[in-house]
């Protein structure tokens, strides 16, 4: 069955791989994010059904009439992928109160205000799937990066909740877990410290991320992780987070 998808900060990346994704199994698809020009590149590959909205997902009081138009115009949503964020590479000691604020703003709030602006047409249909794209910074060391896996942490919660409250409703709720990516939201910005992680390289491909969010499609599944070894990652610390962080800090001493 075709469906009508959402993907939110689909200019680059992950989110533009999903959109790519989506439209390629014959899924209609809309994209939103800030840079039009880059937006437009994106909507071409996707084809000619694709919608896109021009959007800063930052401005939280926009978020419910977004949610209206794009659920008029493609006919009803059917798919949100919230996937849109920013990174904060940032230690405590040099961390701002408007580091804290901006980076939950956009990486929490906003996706979690999206859910809640969608929610009440999918529960009205009987049917809908919800994706919040988190991050390894939640199940491994969040050396250098507490606001960011932070705000993912308070993301993951809120989907959790939403995946435990909406079991009769048709409507269902996933966690997607990438780990590093080789994509631009891994290099530094001007608003980062450089990151101290070697090997992004290395990572998966945003088309390997981009593959895992549409298999949650028509699974009950809660988490995803986009690879087996991100899975195996948090499978430790969970297992023992006293024994994996103590071991993580010794392997960080050298950065102190």
């Amino acid at each position: 069955m075709a469906l009508k998808v959402f993907v939110t900060g689909a200019s680059s990346g992950i989110g533009a791989a999903t959109a790519v994704a989506f439209a390629a199994a014959g899924h209609t698809v809309g994209i939103c994010a800030r840079r039009k020009d880059r937006l437009d590149q994106v909507a071409e590959a996707c084809g000619a059904n694709t919608r896109s909205w021009v959007a800063d997902l930052a401005d939280l009081e926009s978020l419910e009439s977004l949610a209206a138009t794009v659920d008029e115009q493609l006919g009803g949503v059917d798919v949100l992928v919230n996937n849109a964020g920013v990174p904060k590479r940032r230690r405590a000691q040099q961390m701002t109160a408007a580091d804290l604020e901006s980076v939950m703003a956009m990486n929490y709030f906003s996706p979690a205000r999206l859910s809640l602006a969608f929610l009440p047409r999918m529960v009205a249909r009987g049917q809908g799937d919800i994706i919040n794209v988190s991050s390894m910074g939640v199940h491994s060391a969040a050396f250098g990066v507490g606001a960011y896996s932070a705000s993912k942490a308070a993301l993951e919660l809120f989907t959790e909740s939403l995946y435990l409250e909406l079991s009769k409703t048709g409507v269902r709720a996933h966690l997607l877990v990438p780990g590093t990516t080789r994509t631009e939201f891994s290099d530094a910005k001007p608003d980062n410290d450089p990151s101290m992680v070697q090997g992004a390289a290395g990572g998966a491909s945003p088309q390997e991320v981009a593959a895992a969010i549409v298999s949650c499609i028509g699974d009950d599944r809660f988490v995803t992780y986009a690879t087996e070894r991100d899975g195996k990652t948090s499978g430790y610390k969970a297992a023992d987070p006293n024994a994996f962080l103590a071991k993580a800090r010794d392997s960080l001493s050298a950065f102190l």
